[in-house]
């Protein structure tokens, strides 16, 4: 899933012209103090508590709010330190709970739930803090559900997923798990079936290691007796295979959309809801003393009354005395996260506190180069890519339109071509030229297509003329909304 930093141009004022027609994005800058360093020592009880705390207007549209894991990928762990550089963060903090005291550095897994762009990176049942892609922010214990589809000869066959790129041990051989490139570059796990899966169709069936596709998934069965029975038999090479994921509000039973969620990251317990203090580590799944009663470093994060997001580091603390804290800081819903060693706070070039150890995962807010543009196409949130503005013109993901209205594409490697049929109207572009083709007829477009982590951008403009749609902005939320 991409998360790109758009390094194209540097600007100071934007303006978009979406249709010739005249709508036009507003000018915008990020505005300097979107994200805001604090710190303060609170008295509670006979006691003091020193408080560091950043806050993030998620409005600026410059800004991406994610979860990160290793570079090496899910089990293995990184410095803090690089986690920030690799994802281009202005602010971060440590994430969920991982194995830290593994000696295998290769199962160092977390143990929360991670979503990012509306895919699931780690499945979990947890409390959990979410930014929408509405861009508020909140709280809710939430649980990740899995089915896989395998359809064979237009016969379908579904059956649950144990998880998202988990891994229960070679001994638990009824396991089925989906596995992306978050987990890593193989799956080399024995005692387990591996189905490689490329643009959603079955190329290999093997109980070898496999290598992860760039373009796909390894789905991963258990040779149990029931999977040798009932799962790997409705499997073929050739077949197409999908995963289909859900959240869950644990408390109200309520299905919740996950491509509107644009960033989750699981852990707990549960500290604060609606300004009242929240906690039941019972309740929430935690039994451990360090966790219930023990005083430690903390870390947390959470909203305040202006529904600012804020992440932060408490000096040592109990869950109760840190609830009360953040009630005294202005914080009305917030959570706990991973501690101790693994506390780590960084804000506009200051790290304010450092891990003692290395990291598994890590709440990070990105810095874009340009503004990001949200999507909708016919009601559907484009959840997997933005677009972003280049100089005056809104360069927008072609494939996550396409793939909404039901257009046809291929794209032509040998010649750099790529060809889109929707109805009657075929169009022909290449990336870095300026000219596409319409039905046979030239047309000048105002930027060239470009090519960005592997997927081409186009001008807004150019497809919303060529293919007849209409479009409606919505500057809270920095969004094109395209009606074909």
């Amino acid at each position: 899933m991409p998360h790109t930093r758009y390094r194209i141009l540097s600007h100071t004022f934007i303006m978009s012209c979406l249709l010739s027609a005249a709508i036009i994005l507003p000018a915008s800058v990020s505005a300097q103090g979107t994200v805001q360093t604090h710190s303060q020592t609170v008295s509670y009880n006979g006691k003091s508590f020193t408080a560091q705390w950043v806050t993030v207007d998620l409005t600026d549209p410059y800004l991406r709010v994610k979860p990160v894991t290793a570079e090496e990928g899910i089990g293995h762990d990184e410095a803090f330190s690089s986690m920030l550089s690799r994802n281009h963060a202005i602010a971060g903090i440590n994430g969920t709970f991982f194995d830290s005291y593994e000696k295998d550095e290769t199962k160092r897994y977390p143990n929360g739930l991670l979503v990012s762009s509306g895919e699931i990176i780690h499945s979990g049942l947890n409390p959990a803090f979410l930014v929408n892609a509405n861009k508020t922010a909140g709280l809710q214990r939430l649980q990740t559900e899995q089915q896989i589809s395998v359809t064979h000869q237009n016969k379908a066959y579904t059956f649950t997923a144990w998880g998202v790129n988990k891994y229960w041990g070679e001994d638990v051989d009824d396991q089925v798990v989906w596995y992306t490139r978050d987990f890593g570059s193989s799956i080399q796990f024995p005692n387990s079936t591996k189905i490689v899966i490329r643009e959603d169709l079955v190329t290999a069936i093997t109980t070898d290691s496999v290598n992860m596709p760039e373009d796909g998934y390894v789905l991963l069965v258990g040779n149990s007796a029931n999977n040798r029975t009932h799962v790997l038999p409705s499997i073929h090479v050739g077949d197409t295979a999908k995963l289909i994921s859900s959240l869950h509000n644990e408390d109200t039973g309520a299905a919740v959309q996950l491509p509107a969620i644009d960033a989750a990251i699981g852990a707990g317990p549960h500290l604060l809801t609606d300004g009242v203090i929240d906690l039941d580590a019972e309740r929430d799944g935690f039994t451990d003393p360090k966790i219930t009663t023990s005083a430690n470093v903390r870390s947390f994060i959470g909203v305040d009354a202006s529904r600012q997001l804020v992440m932060g580091t408490l000096s040592t603390a109990t869950m109760a005395d840190m609830a009360q804290v953040l009630l005294k800081l202005g914080l009305t819903d917030a959570m706990n996260l991973d501690g101790g060693a693994s506390s780590a706070l960084y804000a506009n070039g200051s790290m304010l506190r450092s891990p003692g150890r290395a990291l598994s995962n890590a709440f990070v807010v990105e810095r874009l180069d340009h503004p990001q543009i949200q999507l909708e196409v016919n009601g559907q949130f484009v959840h997997e890519f933005r677009g972003y503005l280049l100089q005056e013109t809104s360069m927008v993901p072609f494939r996550g339109i396409l793939e909404r209205i039901g257009a046809k594409f291929e794209w032509q490697g040998d010649t750099r071509t790529l060809s889109v049929q929707y109805g009657t109207t075929r169009l022909e572009l290449h990336p870095d030229q300026s000219v596409m083709k319409v039905n046979g007829k030239s047309v000048a477009l105002p930027e060239a297509p470009t090519i960005v982590d592997g997927h081409i951008y186009m001008p807004l403009r150019a497809i919303m003329e060529s293919l007849g749609g209409s479009v409606k902005w919505d500057q809270a939320l920095y969004r094109a909304a395209l009606t074909f």
